[in-house]
């Protein structure tokens, strides 16, 4: 057989069956056969009355299908649409519970970021000065800052608690205005 005869079959009977004239592959190449040594005998009428043949034949083994009446596929058509909606919105509902829950997990870290008071309290650091430097560098260059209060300014002072009873009247406390 020569190469070229035998590509054009197999193209031909790929032709065959992406038209639906038939079902099989070898089906397709004992048709393609015939209808390519009817063509080189150039008897085109013979080669469509085997294609009308071939196409009847299918469609009697076809299962035939069943007109669908309008009402029938509004039907379906409703059902689909009321499915498709109520899983839209399903996915909806489901979006929105995950994105307060990441909102949740969210602010949760920042809080769990945030220092407590007894990190801050054992981290104490002196606050920096305008001229880059902390309070205590300052201090310990300069002799003349006094460090803490004199005693006798805080034993006069009346909110330190050292007081006695004549310091203070009890009239002053509940003056009515008589």
């Amino acid at each position: 057989m020569d190469v070229e005869r035998i590509q054009k079959i197999n193209s031909l009977a790929l032709n065959l069956m992406k038209q639906g004239l038939v079902l099989t592959r070898d089906e397709a190449v004992t048709e393609a056969e015939k209808i390519f040594k009817n063509s080189d005998d150039s008897n085109f009428s013979e080669i469509r009355e085997r294609m009308e043949k071939t196409q009847e034949r299918q469609a009697q083994t076809s299962s035939p299908q069943e007109e669908l009446s309008q009402e029938t596929v509004k039907g379906i058509l409703e059902k689909n649409t009321s499915f498709l909606v109520k899983t839209i919105r399903e996915f909806q509902e489901k979006i929105l519970a995950l994105e307060k829950e990441v909102e949740k997990l969210r602010t949760r870290a920042a809080y769990d970021k945030l220092p407590t008071v007894k990190e801050i309290v054992s981290h104490e650091v002196p606050p920096p000065t305008p001229t880059g430097k902390s309070a205590v560098e300052i201090s310990a260059n300069n002799p003349n800052i006094q460090r803490g209060q004199s005693k006798s300014s805080s034993d006069n002072h009346p909110r330190s608690g050292n007081y006695n009873e004549q310091d203070v009247s009890i009239e002053k406390f509940f003056y009515m205005g008589r």
